[in-house]
């Protein structure tokens, strides 16, 4: 038997009708609600005086003093105060003649705690402060081990065929201690800039970079470039080879392009990776004209033969 609900029991010295704001004939039904409305004032959580836990507490026992009919009746006969001197005196008398003392008539074995007597609602609140404090503060989680990086730069073309590289690298091993690890490492085709390769032996991860020809933009999957082409092939259309990393590609330039307009040439970025689902990148194509800065005779005649003969006005078009 927990020692504290038999203290509690021996030891309440005030009067738990005065506590529960009942009179001494109130009904069950009437000792409940007044036990809850004085709950919901007094409790902990609510209300933060500093003598609310033991004013709280002392409600907790009043209440399972007087909700138990048996206790209530005992506590009417022997624990109520104020009773008649006549009722007293044969107390007295009634003691003096047995030889027995106050604790004789109110012994331990009238007082038969059970198991539900035991629980009383300010366990359940202690229990439930302590859960939360305990769910509030859980315990660490142990620290995930850091798997070591390293980078590695390749150049643009291996992310259209893909490739197997041989690496030379040092770890720091188990002591802290960096060791020298040689290993091959295959990269697939459609590798992308910041992918990571996770490898199991040695355990460390590589990261991509692509390495780019100068005029060369690469956006996740999308590759951007540029041509120059003459005033004629822009005018007049035409078909010029650009260099890409995967080979030159022949494209179309359509007859009347402007200077900075793009060309989107659908499927010709960086492929998808073998068995992953979606679309390869685009390639995007800036078109710049290039005007010749040296003129041989005839093509300063032809230039100013056109000028002589065309209407068009660029800064009026």
């Amino acid at each position: 038997m927990p020692p504290s609900t038999v203290h509690h029991a021996l030891t309440m010295h005030k009067d738990p009708y005065t506590t529960l704001g009942v009179n001494s004939t109130a009904t069950q039904a009437e000792i409940q609600a007044a036990y809850k409305r004085k709950a919901r004032e007094l409790h902990p959580d609510v209300n933060h005086a500093a003598d609310a836990e033991e004013r709280f507490r002392e409600l907790v026992d009043a209440y399972e003093l007087l909700r138990d009919e048996a206790k209530r009746a005992r506590y009417d006969a022997f624990g109520k105060t104020g009773g008649s001197r006549s009722s007293k005196n044969n107390k007295k008398r009634r003691r003096a003649d047995t030889g027995s003392t106050p604790f004789t008539d109110f012994g331990f074995d009238d007082i038969r705690v059970g198991r539900d007597d035991l629980r009383n609602p300010f366990d359940d609140f202690l229990r439930q402060r302590t859960r939360r404090r305990t769910n509030s503060n859980p315990p660490p989680k142990p620290r995930s081990k850091k798997v070591p990086e390293v980078h590695l730069t390749l150049p643009l073309e291996h992310a259209y065929t893909g490739t197997t590289i041989d690496m030379a690298v040092e770890l720091p091993n188990a002591r802290g201690l960096k060791q020298a690890h040689n290993f091959r490492l295959k990269v697939p085709k459609g590798a992308k800039n910041g992918d990571r390769l996770k490898l199991k032996d040695p355990e460390v991860t590589v990261i991509l970079r692509l390495e780019t020809p100068e005029g060369v933009d690469v956006e996740g999957r999308d590759v951007r470039t540029s041509v120059h082409i003459n005033p004629w092939e822009a005018a007049l259309g035409a078909e010029v080879d650009i260099p890409l990393p995967k080979g030159s590609l022949r494209i179309k330039i359509p007859a009347g392009t402007s200077s900075g307009q793009k060309l989107r040439l659908r499927g010709q970025g960086i492929p998808q990776k073998p068995g992953r689902d979606g679309e390869p990148g685009d390639l995007y194509v800036q078109i710049q004209i290039a005007v010749p800065t040296i003129l041989t005779e005839e093509e300063r005649e032809a230039f100013e033969h056109l000028r002589t003969i065309s209407t068009f006005d660029p800064r009026q078009s």
